[in-house]
């Protein structure tokens, strides 16, 4: 009888001792993130996949002004604010291809700027090649440029570019930061970051020389092993690469299903370690707030006009829990400017007013960069198309030109009675991309026109041509699509003649995978896209009125 009261004893103590245990400890770290802000410090007008929400006064569902780097620092101090240990992070491309206030300054202001957020590193994004690695370095350094820095006081934005798959051709090894660690609260952090291994396809081939981008899974794969030695306790990959949401995808959706969410972001994501607890991604330009495989994928639009909140709930070892994000419009109207950022902003409008607002011409219509079915082509590729061939034609024979939609950054805004600047000009092309003219057959051209076609469902994103080229093609019953009729200046396409052809030096070189380029022979350079642009609007301003689409014909 003693021994059965023992044993009860003993077993009610263990039990009550069971019951006083306190419950596994959790954590939660707190992410915040932008991407692809391209140097826009100020927009003056709302772009492209701004957030589109109600109108406070009409209830119309239209683009909200948002964005501007002061009324972004304002949105980002106040999230801070209510999570003191949150970690800053970007998915790339924060500058290039960049609006003149900025681009002007060598991006100077906007780094500048960025530098007073907090990010603790920004995965590099294949626009801050556009002027090549060396620039990019020095600008990362806060160094001035040999003729001295444009930007008075300019001590870089305080915060590493990430690429650790941009490697040396030559050794294989990478020539960035593969990672940085950062404290959040008592956790550990390692933030890895990659550039898309597409960025050969996206530049000129000049600006990466020497440089091989490896795959982003497999080289985030590679690094966990020393991120785990280094002590961190959650891994975080950010990476200048993302998907495309359907038409009807949202910026935040409450299951974080993204069932019309695209692009190669899927196949990063199956293959990527588990030991990741989080993507967070760019490039694409897109909003959205997903979960592929269980694991949180997210982005933040472009241009400053979102801020994506990640939350992940960890257990004492570091496993996530839960996962839930939220995309934060950063509405001009909602958020105060920031009082020293608004300074710099204005010095920077004034250090470059005077090319800015440089006018062009007066113009009746303005066009934009966007097509309807059937149609293929544009009505602002068309004139930027119809610009390239015209300059060309000043120095010799030319038959088509090719403009890269991918190239074509912002709508041609005219408002009446006010001229056109070159502000407005270089918004639309800011590469400062110099002009081609070479040489290829009419069975190369055929070739390029039939490769550049899209294959399954794939939306069309065809190259802009001039006047002089007009094409039908079709989609056969089995699904592939087919050239039809090709006209060059009314006759049909000969595949033994040569033509001269005028492009890009980035479509010259095989940008945009179009690589048929490449065999163009007898090559000139003759300018640069924008001079081309300048000198078709002052000098014919009525050629905006010739512009409609319907030289790409979908039958």
């Amino acid at each position: 009888m003693q021994l059965r009261l023992s044993a009860v004893v003993i077993a009610g103590l263990l039990l009550a001792g069971c019951a006083a245990q306190p419950p596994a400890r959790t954590t939660e770290l707190t992410l915040l993130s932008i991407n692809d802000f391209h140097g826009n410090i100020q927009p003056a007008k709302p772009t492209p996949l701004m957030p589109r929400l109600p109108d406070p006064a009409t209830g119309e569902v239209k683009a909200q002004p948002a964005g501007g780097v002061a009324h972004l620092a304002t949105a980002m101090a106040q999230l801070k604010a209510k999570n003191p240990d949150a970690v800053i992070v970007a998915g790339g491309d924060l500058i290039g291809a960049s609006p003149q206030i900025s681009n002007l300054l060598r991006d100077e202001p906007t780094l500048a700027a960025l530098g007073q957020l907090g990010i603790s590193a920004s995965a590099l994004g294949n626009h801050e090649l556009d002027a090549g690695l060396p620039e990019l370095l020095r600008q990362a350094r806060g160094d001035c440029a040999p003729a001295g820095c444009l930007w008075p006081g300019y001590k870089g934005p305080g915060f590493p570019f990430l690429g650790a798959n941009v490697l040396d051709a030559a050794t294989g090894k990478p020539l960035l930061p593969t990672h940085v660690m950062r404290q959040a609260g008592t956790l550990k952090v390692a933030i890895a970051g990659v550039a898309t291994k597409d960025t050969p396809q996206v530049i000129v081939a000049k600006a990466i020389q020497g440089l091989r981008f490896a795959d982003e899974a497999d080289t985030l794969n590679a690094l966990v092993p020393q991120l785990k030695a280094e002590g961190a306790q959650v891994l975080v990959a950010v990476m200048h690469e993302g998907g495309v949401q359907g038409r009807d995808g949202a910026a935040n959706d409450p299951s974080y299903a993204c069932p019309t969410l695209t692009g190669r972001v899927h196949d990063i994501a199956k293959r990527l370690d588990p030991a990741y607890a989080i993507i967070i991604g760019g490039h694409t330009h897109q909003a959205y707030t997903c979960k592929i495989n269980g694991r949180l994928v997210v982005q933040a639009g472009s241009y400053g006009g979102w801020i994506t909140e990640s939350k992940l709930t960890l257990d004492a070892s570091g496993r996530v829990l839960a996962a839930s994000a939220v995309n934060h419009p950063v509405l001009q109207s909602v958020y105060a400017p920031n009082p020293a950022l608004a300074d710099l902003v204005a010095r920077a409008a004034a250090l470059t007013e005077a090319a800015r607002m440089k006018p062009v011409a007066t113009l009746s219509r303005g066009a934009v960069r966007s097509s309807k079915p059937p149609h293929g082509d544009t009505p602002l590729g068309n004139l930027i198309a119809d610009s390239q061939l015209a300059f060309a034609r000043k120095h010799g024979p030319a038959d088509i030109a090719f403009m890269n939609p991918g190239g074509i950054r912002a709508d041609l805004v005219v408002e009446p009675g006010k001229p056109t600047t070159m502000s407005d000009l270089l918004a639309i092309q800011p590469f400062g991309n110099e002009i081609v003219v070479l040489t290829m057959t009419g069975q190369q051209l055929w070739d390029v026109l039939q490769r550049q076609l899209p294959k399954g469902d794939a939306a069309p994103r065809l190259l802009q041509p001039s006047w002089t080229l007009r094409y039908r093609w079709r989609t056969g019953p089995d699904g592939v699509a087919q050239l039809g009729d090709i006209l060059i200046d009314g006759q049909p396409l000969e595949r033994t003649r040569d033509y001269r052809i005028v492009v890009n030096n980035f479509l010259a070189e095989g940008g945009d995978a179009q690589a048929g380029f490449r065999h163009g022979r007898d090559r000139a350079v003759l300018g640069t896209d924008i001079d081309a642009l300048v000198a078709l609007l002052s000098s014919q301003p009525q050629a905006v009125e010739r512009i409609e689409a319907g030289r790409i014909v979908r039958e």
